[in-house]
């Protein structure tokens, strides 16, 4: 397994999880670039696309597919051997959750990561592949009516709290009490995780949080 979760910052912020990302990529396939969460009313698909080129060319990724609601709803799991890695793009996690769902496309993200095929996440991307989207609810509006918050559960039995700043703590702190929350990952836009079956390694240049019995700060290069 090798997930890419970013906190959802610019191409500056993320600039060394992109890094080791695209190293780990076999450049000969193409990005499959999923960015349904997205508003396209105020970010059209092909601005996404093309933000998504400007942060990976030039770090030697040449080749790009993107996938909307129009090629989730008849993809063929034999069309996902064609790419060398998947893209999770960020806006609002309950209409990303609800479309994955309903796509049937989660098993086939949960059988990509069995395969060690690296999948990268940011913001609401990041958030899907983690034990719930409950966090989510403190930023996003629940516009597509879920009642079920479940996610993929691929980081070590971790919620993740996306666009983490401090100010967040007391929320963060509330939301782990009504909810039930037992470990939590608060990541900054200027850090990331690397996750495989193994470990969870933050990725700077800033610190990770962790909320269990306390809060602890994580540096980058650190195992959590």
């Amino acid at each position: 397994m090798k997930l890419f979760l970013s906190g959802g910052g610019s191409g500056e912020d993320s600039i060394e999880l992109d890094r080791l990302f695209v190293s780990m990529l076999d450049k000969s396939k193409p990005l499959l670039y999923i960015p349904i969460a997205i508003d396209t009313k105020k970010h059209p698909y092909p601005n996404c696309l093309k933000w998504l080129k400007s942060t990976f060319e030039q770090l030697g990724i040449k080749r790009f597919e993107m996938w909307t609601e129009k090629e989730l709803m008849n993809f063929n799991k034999k069309d996902l051997e064609t790419f060398s890695e998947v893209y999770i793009g960020g806006g609002n996690t309950f209409k990303l959750l609800k479309n994955l769902r309903e796509f049937n496309f989660l098993d086939s993200l949960k059988n990509l990561a069995k395969k060690d095929i690296p999948i990268y996440g940011g913001s609401a991307g990041a958030i899907i592949l983690t034990r719930t989207i409950i966090p989510a609810l403190s930023a996003d509006p629940n516009e597509a009516g879920l009642k079920e918050f479940d996610a993929l559960n691929l980081v070590n039995n971790f919620d993740i709290f996306a666009h983490y700043e401090r100010s967040q703590d007391k929320t963060i702190l509330e939301y782990m009490k009504k909810y039930d929350l037992k470990k939590v990952i608060g990541i900054p836009e200027n850090c990331g995780l690397f996750v495989t079956k193994d470990k969870i390694q933050v990725i700077g240049p800033g610190s990770a949080f962790t909320f269990n019995k306390e809060k602890k700060e994580m540096k980058p290069n650190s195992y959590i």
